[in-house]
């Protein structure tokens, strides 16, 4: 049997309508969906007629089907091949453009993106079940790192000294220049003021972000400590001398927002009601899980995952979309001028976290090859839901969305972070050179 071929099709469909996780991430999903084939010596394509959590049949498309259908995936027999055999992560695929869409949104595929990847899913398993692959999401590196041992060595009493070029060491030249403010000094007085005159859905939007920062600063200031010891313990002085500003930084975070709770908005409430199960799973499981990890396996699959966690899902992702919603909810409505300030800072640190967190993949790439890139496709395409997930449960905790904002434009700004980075990191790879890009 070959796929996008009719029986292939029954097969997905059988597979889609035995899937809990389909029917009940796919119930809001209603329309056609065709799956479609290119650049191979018999393209073909299949029809899926979804409806609420069921595909009601499933056949080899015609004309009159892709013309009704609501969206078009389109990709290259390899692309499909690495899909179905369980070895490409669907929203990765589709974030990344390997797969692309002939029809559709690809936001709106994407706020869909649980439904869209239990789909795909479904349709691995068809093949998987009658080709035999066997499919894996992630990398198991052999072994932790060893700790070193022996009579210490120090690198700066010797001849080597530092490397100033490095890309850590100008990240630390950089931070000792901008990072060095101080969230006391941040007037929020006129913030006060502004606060009584917004609305009370105004301000419940703004506690809300506010608090969904908060918390994930809190959050990335604890959970940082494996990746600095894991630095620390193979001898990367540089690396470890940056992350000491990077720890400083996110503590500074974590007192500017304190700050903000306490004198601007300070009958908030219990901000725990903010905390929706999309943030909770990245904040309170995936990334204190991906670090935390460090401590027993120091792999480089390991690495990877910790710094996609961190630095491209967390940071990348989240806290550079969030930056943008306060640009948007308090620069064009000329509001709370202290927390403008606050955000600007907080991003140009937040810019060389991100940097520094590119350079550390692209260097696990060049080192240690395809278990590295395993590892970072993985939890690439495994976060990319749950992270859209929260710019989801944001808009719909509100009838109307107070300061004109439109959850297009935020699930559209995220995924432009996501692709972005990923394509840096595959330019990266495939030259086997290292991101040493310095921000502003």
């Amino acid at each position: 049997m070959r796929a996008f071929t009719a029986e292939w099709a029954t097969a997905v469909q059988q597979e889609i309508n035995a899937d809990e996780e389909y029917r009940a991430a796919g119930r809001r999903w209603t329309g056609g969906l065709s799956l479609r084939l290119t650049d191979s010596a018999e393209e073909g394509a299949v029809f899926l007629d979804l409806q609420a959590g069921e595909c009601r049949e499933a056949r080899p498309a015609d004309r009159a089907d892709l013309e009704r259908s609501r969206a078009i995936v389109v990709g290259p027999e390899t692309v499909w091949t690495r899909l179905l055999s369980g070895d490409l992560d669907p929203m990765l695929a589709l974030a990344s453009g390997r797969l692309s869409l002939e029809k559709g949104s690809l936001v709106s595929l994407l706020t869909h993106a649980r439904g869209a990847r239990a789909l795909l899913q479904a349709a691995a398993r068809a093949s998987s079940a009658r080709f035999g692959h066997r499919g894996s999401v992630e990398s198991h590196e052999a072994g932790p790192t060893k700790h070193r041992s022996g009579e210490r060595r120090y690198q700066t009493a010797g001849g080597r000294g530092l490397d100033h070029a490095l890309l850590p060491m100008r990240l630390w030249h950089k931070a000792k220049k901008l990072g060095v403010w101080d969230p006391q000094d941040i007037d929020f007085s006129r913030d006060v003021e502004d606060w009584t005159e917004l609305s009370r859905d105004e301000r419940e939007l703004i506690l809300h972000l506010s608090a969904l920062f908060q918390g994930g600063e809190e959050a990335v200031t604890i959970d940082l400590l494996p990746l600095i010891e894991v630095v620390a313990a193979e001898g990367r002085l540089e690396e470890e001398i940056y992350l000491t500003s990077f720890l400083f930084e996110e503590a500074k975070h974590v007192e500017t927002f304190q700050r903000f709770f306490g004198e601007v908005a300070p009958d908030h409430g219990d901000l725990s009601r903010f905390a929706t199960p999309a943030w909770l799973r990245i904040f309170s499981a995936e990334l204190p899980a991906a670090l935390d990890r460090l401590r027993e396996d120091r792999s480089p699959g390991a690495q990877a995952q910790a710094a996609v966690t961190y630095n491209m899902i967390v940071e990348g992702v989240l806290a550079e979309t969030g930056y943008h919603a306060y640009h948007v909810m308090l620069e064009r409505s000329r509001i709370l001028p202290g927390m403008q300030l606050a955000m600007g800072l907080l991003k140009r640190d937040e810019s060389r976290h991100i940097a520094y967190g590119l350079y550390l993949l692209s260097r696990l790439t060049a080192e240690h090859g395809d278990g590295a890139w395993k590892a970072i496709e993985a939890g690439m395409g495994r976060l990319l839901d749950p992270a859209l997930a929260v710019i989801e449960e944001i808009f719909a905790a509100y009838e109307e969305v107070p300061f004109g904002l439109r959850q297009e434009e935020f699930t559209g700004y995220a995924l432009d972070q996501f692709r972005h980075r990923l394509a840096r990191l595959e330019r990266a790879r495939e030259t086997g050179g290292l991101l040493t890009e310095v921000p502003e």
